[in-house]
C-alpha cells in the first residue's frame, strides 16, 4: 500500500517530459550513428522506417521523404552497414524513442552479412549445396515432419494447407525454437528425433519473416551439416521470399513460404482427382476400343467361319456329283439299254452256266422288261 503523491502525473505528462529531456539535450540532436539496416519498410508517402542494429542494441529510425529522397534506394536494404545522421526524438503515441534520421549513406556490408558470405563460400565448396546430392521428394507422403515452433502462425498455415491439399497425410510436429543461440541445437534435436522415429517421409524446417538478426540461427553450420547428413528430404521455408539462408542453399528444396513449402510436400487432391477422373475416361475409352476391336474381329471370324463352310460344303457337293457321276457309269441299267441282259437266278445274278440246272426257272432282265424261263438242259 503506498499514498498517492499530490504530483501524480499521467502517461502523457511523463511521456513529454522525457521528450522534452531527450530533445533538448545537445548532445542528442546531432548524433551520427553506425549499424545495419534491418526491418526497413519504405512507404507510399516516401517515408522510410527502419531499424539500426548492431550485436547488443537496436534503434528505430524515421527519414522523412524530402530526406529519403537524397538517398540510393539500394542503401535501405537488410543488412547493410550504414552511417545514420540525425536527431533523437520521442514519439509519444507509441512511448518510444527514435532517431530521426537527415542523412544516410552506406559504411560497407554489414558484419552479419560478410559472416554469411563466409559461410556460404566454405560450405558451397565442401559440396554441401551441390544439386547431385539433393534428394526428390515423395509424391504421396504418408508422413510429414514439421520443424517449427508449437506456436504462431506457421504451424497453422502448414496444417490448414496440409488438410486442404492431400488430407491422406498424416502431420507430425516436432516442437523446436527457431530464434536466438539455442535454436540452431534445438532444430538439430528435433530433425534426429523424427529421423530415428521413422515413418517420416519429407521434413519441413519452417519460420515466419524476420530480421536478418531474427533468421541468423539458420546460417549455423552446425545445423548445415545435420541438414546435409540427414536420410530425409528436407524442406526449408524460412522467413519471406526475399529471405534466404545458409538452410535454404543446404536444404533438398527451398521453399518461398511456409505454406509453399506445405504446398511443395504434398500433391492437390484436386489435381489427383482429375487425373483419376482422366485415367478413368482412359480407360473407359480402351474398354469400348478392345471390345469394339474383339467385335471386329468376332465378325472377321464369323465371316471366315461361313466361307470355310460354304467351301467344305461346295467341296462335298463336289465329290457326292463325282460320286453319283461314277455310280451312273457302273449302273446296270445302262448296259440293259444298250442291248445287253443280266440272268437271275432266285434273284441272284448268273455268272457261270455251270450256275444252272434243268428246271431252275430263271429271270433274264432286259432294257425294257424280264423275262422267265426254265432251264430244259445244260449245255456243256
Amino acid at each position: 500500500m503506498f499514498n498517492v503523491p499530490t504530483d501524480l502525473l499521467t502517461v502523457s505528462d511523463l511521456t513529454y517530459r522525457i521528450k522534452e529531456v531527450l530533445e533538448y539535450e545537445p548532445e542528442l540532436q546531432d548524433v551520427t550513428v553506425r549499424g545495419e539496416i534491418s526491418n526497413c519498410t519504405l512507404h507510399g508517402s516516401g517515408h522510410a522506417y527502419f531499424t539500426l542494429k548492431d550485436e547488443d542494441a537496436q534503434l528505430s529510425c524515421v527519414m522523412f521523404r524530402r530526406y529519403a529522397e537524397t538517398c540510393n534506394r539500394s542503401v535501405f536494404k537488410h543488412g547493410t552497414r550504414v552511417v545514420a545522421q540525425g536527431s533523437v526524438t520521442v514519439y509519444p503515441q507509441r512511448g518510444n524513442y527514435q532517431l530521426m534520421v537527415t542523412g544516410l549513406r552506406a559504411d560497407g556490408e554489414g558484419d552479419l552479412y560478410q559472416e554469411f558470405l563466409r559461410r556460404k563460400e566454405k560450405l558451397l565448396a565442401e559440396g554441401l549445396f551441390d544439386p547431385s546430392h539433393k534428394k526428390p521428394l515423395p509424391p504421396y507422403p504418408r508422413t510429414v515432419g514439421v520443424i517449427t515452433s508449437p506456436t504462431g502462425a506457421v504451424i497453422q498455415d502448414v496444417l490448414r494447407t496440409l488438410q486442404r491439399r492431400f488430407p491422406a497425410a498424416d502431420v507430425l510436429l516436432a516442437p523446436s525454437l527457431v530464434q536466438g543461440e539455442a535454436a540452431p541445437a534445438s532444430v538439430m534435436l528435433a530433425l534426429e528425433g523424427l529421423v530415428r522415429r521413422g515413418g517420416v517421409d519429407l521434413v519441413i524446417i519452417a519460420r515466419g519473416g524476420g530480421s536478418a538478426e531474427d533468421l541468423w540461427c539458420f546460417n549455423d553450420e552446425g545445423l548445415a551439416r545435420a541438414v546435409f547428413a540427414c536420410p530425409l528430404p528436407v524442406v526449408s521455408a524460412i522467413g519471406h521470399e526475399t529471405d534466404f539462408t545458409i538452410l535454404d542453399f543446404v536444404a533438398d528444396v527451398r521453399a518461398a513460404t511456409p505454406t509453399a513449402a506445405a504446398e511443395l510436400a504434398a500433391p492437390d487432391r484436386l489435381d489427383l482427382l482429375a487425373a483419376l477422373a482422366g485415367a478413368r475416361q482412359g480407360m473407359l475409352t480402351h474398354l469400348k476400343y478392345r471390345l469394339y476391336n474383339g467385335l471386329q474381329q468376332l465378325d472377321d471370324l464369323g465371316d471366315r467361319i461361313n466361307w470355310q463352310k460354304k467351301l467344305l460344303i461346295e467341296r462335298q457337293h463336289n465329290q457326292l456329283d463325282l460320286l453319283a457321276a461314277t455310280l451312273r457309269q457302273h449302273d446296270p441299267r445302262l448296259f440293259l439299254e444298250k442291248g445287253f441282259s443280266m440272268t437271275l437266278r432266285n434273284g441272284k445274278v448268273v455268272r457261270s452256266a455251270a450256275e444252272a440246272r434243268p428246271g431252275d426257272v430263271l429271270e433274264t432282265v432286259l432294257g425294257d422288261g424280264r423275262i422267265r424261263s426254265v432251264v430244259v438242259e445244260e449245255d456243256k
